[in-house]
């Protein structure tokens, strides 16, 4: 009885001590930040923080994203090292380190699914004065729907009391609306149209209007004007997940890759698909549009509806299957896809899958990773980063960055690494 009473009394010291650390942590950051939507949250997070860091706030963030990363207030970055699964607790460190850190901002990316979780991770953990919603998509429905309406009303979860919720898609506004006056908050509505095309050239990556147009809600809010966010924005590095583009040659062959991995679900894919141009191939270049399909086995809904989506809304000369992918999902793309333009390659490398790429191409070939970025997907990515034949004129800061959020050191330009290269036409 007496070793239960101490493990009794060293339990409720640590709890009591957490609990503290995290009302304290609360108390010294004025400005708290909490980022969640179907898509962006990842790039959101990241443009918020650099906007900040422009306009001179001491802003810590932490993005969940494709790998966890967490953003000092100097910009440089450093994983988010966990020793089992992610859970929430991992919120309350990173919130007391920022506090450390005498951070005036803290920028969280909402790492929860389950809608339960996303009111924890705000009302008993973030307590955020600013909350965002980038946008709603119909995406995890097996948690959060089964309709996207569910999944609005799942994501409001996290719309602050007493606060501010910047909401990035307008075809929701009234719904989350209501959840907001319930609650007290004010509600403000990004728009995209109001972002002008010149303020998009300068990002070297395809960043979205809509993302832009929230962060900018969001750092008016903080008393930062926008030319000095959106210079702060340019400078950001870009999630691993941001669809970057790489150009270079392989077996002979011209390639160009559009990392397009992190828009998992079927709206935004098509969306980015289109706004690349991916959905056509000019017969007078013979070359060849080809899309990586990285799947995960346990997303069977998600699978069903990209196989529904080839030769539909997602329209390419060749189709590669990668990841895992049940019987019904192979049978699915069967009947989509002719005979001779779909492959299912399950434990192939990526050489090998850029090597089966320019077999069929004509000598040059539009690539495109779409699905998932987990598993064979970071080595599809790590692979087109890495590849030989860039130039030295082709290389800017951004390939130093982006090997840096991959883990692994830029190569030197004799060697060829892979070079992003800005998207035409943004």
């Amino acid at each position: 009885m007496g070793i239960l009473l101490f493990l009794l009394a060293v339990v409720l010291a640590v709890w009591i001590r957490e609990a503290v650390l995290h009302r304290l942590a609360l108390r010294a950051i004025p400005t708290r930040i909490h980022v969640n939507g179907s898509r962006g949250k990842s790039s959101v997070t990241r443009l918020i923080a650099a906007a900040l860091r422009e306009g001179g706030i001491r802003t810590v963030a932490k993005v969940t994203g494709s790998k966890a990363r967490l953003i000092l207030p100097d910009g440089t970055e450093e994983p988010v090292v966990r020793l089992g699964t992610p859970n929430l607790w991992e919120q309350m460190v990173i919130l007391n380190r920022a506090r450390r850190m005498r951070a005036e901002a803290m920028v969280m990316e909402c790492m929860a699914v389950r809608p339960d979780l996303q009111g924890v991770a705000e009302h008993q953990i973030m307590h955020s004065t600013i909350g965002v919603i980038t946008n709603i998509r119909p995406d995890h429905l097996d948690v959060m729907g089964p309709t996207v309406e569910d999944v609005a009303f799942a994501l409001s979860a996290t719309v602050p009391k007493g606060g501010t919720i910047v909401l990035g898609d307008s075809r929701y506004s009234a719904l989350v609306g209501r959840v907001a006056r319930s609650r007290g908050c004010e509600l403000r509505t990004a728009r995209a149209e109001d972002v002008r095309a010149e303020a998009m050239a300068p990002f070297l990556y395809l960043e979205h209007e809509e993302n832009v147009a929230t962060v900018l809600e969001v750092t008016r809010l903080c008393g930062v004007a926008d030319d000095v966010a959106l210079r702060g924005m340019y400078k950001a590095i870009p999630d691993i997940g941001a669809c970057l583009v790489w150009r270079f040659r392989h077996r002979e062959c011209a390639m160009e890759f559009h990392n397009i991995f992190a828009a998992n679900d079927i709206e935004s894919t098509v969306a980015v698909w289109r706004k690349l141009g991916l959905d056509w191939s000019p017969e007078e270049t013979g070359e060849r549009t080809v899309a990586i399909l990285n799947l995960r086995a346990d997303r069977l809904d998600r699978s069903m509806q990209f196989a529904e989506s080839v030769e539909r809304s997602i329209r390419a000369d060749h189709y590669i299957v990668i990841g895992g992918a049940p019987v019904r999902v192979r049978q699915r793309f069967e009947e989509q896809v002719p005979e001779g333009r779909l492959w299912f390659s399950f434990g192939e490398t990526a050489e090998s899958l850029f090597d089966r790429i320019a077999k069929v191409s004509r000598g040059r070939a539009r690539v495109a990773g779409i699905g998932n970025i987990g598993g064979p997907g970071h080595g599809v990515l790590a692979f087109a980063a890495r590849a030989e034949g860039a130039s030295a004129a082709a290389v800017s800061d951004v390939p130093g960055a982006v090997a840096a959020v991959l883990g692994v050191s830029p190569a030197p330009l004799d060697a060829g690494p892979g070079a992003p290269l800005p998207t035409g036409g943004l």
